[in-house]
């Protein structure tokens, strides 16, 4: 383990002792209890981290802040979550950004991200703190409170049931996708289809759609694809890792709690943090090998279409975020990102100079 990461645990420890300990006697006696909503679905590993974050804040807050969690589709369906938490339906909710785009075509952009070469902890995390800024005050204009991302998810894969061997293979496919992903891959010449997770199962296996995009080999091994998937394509380019869960919270129950209980849940958001880091990747690099196992064909996309393919995501980038001010902020900051982080072409794409 590197001097980060048990940084991260010191820090979040001794946080958590604080906050207990200094927690004034009158708030100390009043319990709080929450409901949070979150779009994986219930049984997989990423809804377990869900699972635990509560646990967490449970014990650490000595059962002052109990944190009732509920899978995708349980209580309502996902794209309703942005509205239940702001109106106090329930306080909480773990649901990626990108669902939000029809409310500001600038959630589409801090949801995800075509064509983004990114795709480890360190640098998405690096990235996601210097969006902060943009992303607090996005949800704020709208009525709800943000609080950083959860978790770390490695890149997604693409399922299909038929074989798509190069970019012009895109043309026509039916493909289940979300947010920005979704202009991607109608720039490819795809079609687009909005379909909830719990409905991605059936729609490969009825091959009413060709392909379908959701979360990585772990999770989407969880969710039983890779029996009805016959292909992969690699790589999948409508996004690089990414904000999986976004951390979102009804303002007035944020405001309601004591600052012990809220040092307490953010410390558990970090925790959580590290535990995506240390655990996803390497699942998702041993889930993979059981798709192979399946006999699961993994078509890997040629170079020049790749790079073809992230010119495009990258003006699909500038024509959404291009649409509003906060769009054209996230643009300066991704692409100066980017160029930090050695991705010369893909900043210049952008228009960093």
């Amino acid at each position: 383990m590197n001097r980060f990461f048990r940084g991260l645990i010191v820090f979040s420890l001794v946080i958590l002792y604080l906050a207990v300990m200094t927690a004034p006697s009158s708030a100390a006696d009043k319990v709080y209890k929450w409901r949070l909503v979150t779009h994986s679905m219930v049984g997989t590993e990423r809804y377990q981290t869900v699972v635990d974050f509560c646990e967490t804040v449970k014990k650490a807050s000595g059962g002052r802040l109990l944190i009732e969690p509920f899978g995708a589709g349980v209580l309502f369906p996902v794209y309703d979550s942005f509205d239940s938490v702001k109106n106090g339906i329930v306080q909480a909710g773990f649901v990626w950004s990108g669902y939000w785009s029809s409310k500001d075509p600038t959630f589409a952009v801090l949801g995800n991200r075509p064509g983004c070469p990114i795709t480890d902890f360190s640098n998405e995390m690096y990235l996601e703190e210097q969006l902060m800024p943009i992303k607090e005050k996005l949800y704020k204009k709208y009525g709800v409170t943000y609080l950083g991302t959860l978790d770390f998810m490695p890149p997604e894969i693409l399922c299909s049931v038929v074989p798509i061997n190069k970019l012009s293979d895109f043309k026509g496919k039916n493909i289940r996708a979300g947010g920005i992903g979704a202009l991607f891959y109608k720039a490819l010449g795809a079609n687009t289809v909005s379909i909830a997770a719990p409905e991605i199962y059936t729609a490969l296996q009825m091959k009413t759609i060709d392909a379908a995009e959701f979360s990585d080999w772990k999770e989407n091994k969880d969710m039983g694809l890779h029996e009805v998937t016959k292909y992969v394509i690699e790589p999948c380019l409508h996004l690089g890792s990414n904000e999986d869960k976004g951390f979102i919270v009804n303002t007035k129950a944020w405001n309601d709690l004591p600052q012990d209980l809220k040092d307490i849940v953010l410390a558990a958001r970090d925790h959580s943090r590290y535990r995506s880091a240390i655990t996803n990747p390497p699942q998702s690099i041993m889930a993979k090998q059981d798709w192979i196992n399946k006999k699961v064909k993994i078509i890997v996309l040629p170079k020049e279409d790749v790079d073809k393919a992230r010119q495009i995501g990258a003006k699909v980038i500038l024509d959404q975020a291009g649409k509003t001010a906060e769009g054209k902020e996230f643009i300066k900051i991704y692409s100066k990102v980017l160029n930090e982080l050695g991705y010369k072409e893909q900043a210049k794409a952008l228009g960093y100079k």
